[in-house]
């Protein structure tokens, strides 16, 4: 506890006494006194915001007087801030794999966004290459571990729009882990863009969609039996439908009426004299 003797967060969270040539605090380790653990703090500065508004001092109480008490606050007054709280806590919803960290709290505070998140004991890229370049064979491995770190994002609807050799962490086991998801949504959500996935519409009753044919189709024939109608296959969340489009009928020859002969057909031409 001697180490975390700084400033407390959202009345839980003990920070370090910063250096004393530190200008701004962006990333910290950190104490978590209801856990007992050691955690990770990342700083997202808000931007200031001024009631201009209300001359009288009756204002609505709203984000400039949260901000001034520096009370921790995980739904802001201010829509902006709101925003991009939910935008990170959105992203903390993902579910955990070994190539993404764990992103614990998120809440504003004294004119900032906090993101916690697990103490992974690792170091990004940066510090790597900054001592020797990268083999080709490592470098493979680390481009493997990222791709499938994304994967997983994507399978979820998300896009990581942060991706830098800070945010890439280099474990001491080896393995790679994909930070930065949280800060980057907050930030995109700052800046007006919504980088929370819409959630995937919910499938069209067949019964709806083929105009009362039921599985059938106008066709006759089921879906796996090649049928009429295109086959829908969702290719993931937010993503554009995969449309699998069924082999045009064939024609049948004609048939030729009971008992009839079959249908006169012309004659060769006759061989030259």
């Amino acid at each position: 506890m001697d180490d975390y003797a700084g400033r407390v967060l959202a009345d839980r969270y003990r920070l370090p006494l910063p250096p004393s040539d530190a200008y701004e605090l962006v990333e910290t380790r950190a104490f978590d006194t209801y856990s007992g653990q050691e955690v990770l703090v990342r700083q997202v500065p808000l931007p200031e915001v001024v009631d201009a508004e209300f001359l009288d001092g009756e204002g609505s109480g709203g984000a400039a007087q949260q901000h001034a008490a520096g009370r921790a606050t995980r739904r802001p007054a201010d829509p902006a801030v709101r925003r991009a709280v939910e935008a990170a806590q959105a992203a903390a919803q993902i579910p955990d794999h070994p190539r993404l960290d764990q992103v614990f709290d998120v809440f504003a505070e004294g004119g900032s966004l906090w993101i916690v998140s697990e103490l992974v004991a690792a170091r990004p890229l940066a510090a790597l290459l900054a001592e020797k370049p990268l083999n080709p064979y490592r470098a493979a491995e680390i481009a493997s571990d990222v791709l499938t770190a994304l994967r997983v994002l994507h399978a979820h609807g998300w896009t990581h729009r942060n991706i830098t050799v800070r945010t890439v962490l280099v474990c001491d086991d080896g393995r790679i882990v994909l930070t930065g998801l949280a800060a980057g949504a907050a930030e995109e959500a700052l800046c007006g863009y919504a980088p929370v996935p819409v959630p995937a519409e919910p499938a069209v009753d067949a019964e709806e969609s083929d105009g009362g044919w039921g599985d059938a189709g106008p066709s006759g024939h089921g879906a796996a039996g090649g049928g009429g109608g295109a086959e829908v296959t969702p290719y993931g969340p937010g993503s554009a439908p995969r449309l699998a489009l069924p082999m045009p009928p064939m024609r049948a020859p004609p048939l030729r009426p009971e008992g009839g002969t079959p249908p006169p057909r012309s004659a060769p031409p006759a061989p030259g004299r």
